[in-house]
């Protein structure tokens, strides 16, 4: 009798686990916002980013909640080691695409080709030709891994790191309004690109349609990101900002993630 009441009792307070991939670029903040989940949730004291080494392989992280287990996968971002990101898609129940904030900087200007404006004609600083290289280099990648098959369905929150470093001010109020523009600037950009996919793809299929390629029925257009649930939320690995947000985020939506 013991012996079934223990085992009733560790059934019923099991806790269901789930696999977040976290991933993007090298130096965006990967292990820093690793490390300050630990910091917020454990309520210990987090290593200084200086103390943390660029990821090689990979850095794990088992964050214990109410009902569930979130179990983090922090990968390395060097082109080198990419391609060894797909062997965690199969298990995985969240996508976390990490990105610079300050490569977002003037991206609204993209479609005008963005920079300084200067007697009416734009003009690009290498800091700006730097941040567009680097935010398109983050969404080819991106863009790849939503068009993975074990990457279909599952939630996707894009994490714009270093927010703190894109505030002009220290005032609290006004840095917290400006990771919300932040944030919003970044899922304005992003939605543009996956709207410009999704119209290419349906030009496309419509074309292979025409020419007896698809002989499956009416063409269908599928942008990267269709039919998943996504959002951006601004963080901070150093102040914090964004990062309970991130996590709730997260919990939420696993819920649901059937493997």
């Amino acid at each position: 009798m013991y012996h079934l009441l223990t085992g009733l009792y560790a059934e019923w307070t099991k806790k269901e686990r789930f696999n977040i991939l976290v991933v993007g670029l090298a130096g965006v903040g990967k292990s820093c916002l690793v490390e300050k989940i630990k910091s917020i949730y454990l309520r210990t004291p987090a290593l200084p980013p200086s103390r943390i080494a660029p990821t090689v392989g990979q850095n794990v992280f088992d964050l214990t909640l109410p009902s569930s287990h979130l179990h983090f996968w922090d990968l390395g971002g060097s082109a080198s080691v990419r391609s060894l990101w797909q062997k965690y898609y199969e298990e995985s129940h969240a996508l976390v695409w990490v990105v610079d904030a300050r490569d977002w900087i003037g991206c609204d200007d993209d479609d005008d080709e963005g920079g300084t404006k200067d007697k009416g004609k734009a003009v690009q600083t290498p800091e700006d030709v730097e941040r567009q290289t680097r935010r398109e280099e983050s969404w080819t990648t991106l863009a790849s891994l939503l068009d993975h098959p074990s990457l279909e369905g599952l939630p996707i929150l894009i994490l714009a790191n270093k927010v703190d470093a894109c505030s002009a001010t220290s005032d609290s109020t006004a840095s917290q309004n400006e990771a919300v523009a932040v944030a919003r600037r970044i899922k304005r950009w992003i939605g543009r690109r996956m709207a410009d996919v999704a119209a290419a793809d349906t030009t496309t299929a419509a074309a292979e349609y025409q020419n007896g390629q698809d002989h499956v029925g009416i063409p269908h257009a599928q942008a990267p990101a269709a039919g998943y649930e996504w959002d951006v939320v601004a963080t901070s690995a150093l102040d914090g900002t964004g990062v309970s947000d991130a996590v709730d985020w997260l919990y939420l939506r696993v819920q649901n993630v059937k493997r």
